[in-house]
């Protein structure tokens, strides 16, 4: 729901932040421990720092899936789903900078260029998405209505896809994007009815399976 998102957002910003700090700080000074005890070998500070960036990274998959199995829809669930989502962006950034910082090819202004692009494209695609499913539902009333859920899982496959594949960005933020399009449409109750059964009879039990087997 878009309207709980912007409740949660300052709080989500907020518990994001720390999310990246706290790791960051505590992975940092657990590797440069590790090195002086002779436990594991680093080259030096930025070394360690590296091993810190990369424990603040989060799993948002995991993190909704999660949510959704507890029942958490609520205005906690929304704060770790929305700092979820930004603590994504800025694990991405701090991972770009220590490598721009250790000489590797990422450059930090083009990834938050990249960033920058996702949102305005997001913007663009969801008030355009916004009209056509509301033109749909006005051209398709009655038992038409079936074909809003097929149209609603391909905005959320698109938005996944060109996340990802062209501006660098987890797949599901953009169908989350997807997903609040969804839920301010008309009809967005009967479309989430339609889809839950799915998810839970089929895409969640592969999701939580694939996991565990890359886990393994």
């Amino acid at each position: 729901d878009i309207q709980e998102l912007k409740h949660s957002g300052k709080a989500g910003f907020l518990v994001a932040l720390l999310g990246v700090i706290v790791p960051l700080v505590l992975g940092t000074g657990l590797a440069m421990l590790a090195d002086r005890t002779g436990m594991i070998e680093t080259s030096g500070f930025l070394e360690d720092v590296f091993i810190g960036t990369i424990l603040t990274a989060t799993s948002v998959s995991i993190t909704v899936e999660t949510l959704k199995e507890i029942g958490k829809d609520t205005k906690v669930g929304n704060t770790i789903l929305a700092a979820a989502l930004i603590d994504d962006v800025l694990g991405l950034i701090a991972l770009t900078i220590v490598s721009s910082l250790s000489g590797g090819q990422d450059s930090i202004a083009l990834v938050l260029l990249k960033i920058v692009l996702f949102f305005v494209f997001s913007a663009v695609v969801s008030f355009l998405a916004h009209k056509f499913f509301c033109w749909l539902m006005a051209l398709w009333p009655g038992r038409e209505r079936r074909r809003y859920p097929v149209l609603a899982f391909v905005l959320c496959l698109l938005m996944a896809y060109c996340a990802e594949e062209f501006f660098g960005v987890a797949d599901i933020t953009g169908a989350y994007v997807a997903g609040l399009v969804i839920s301010c449409t008309p009809k967005s109750s009967y479309i989430q009815s339609k889809f839950e059964p799915l998810s839970f009879l089929l895409l969640t039990p592969v999701f939580f399976a694939s996991v565990g087997i890359k886990a393994k």
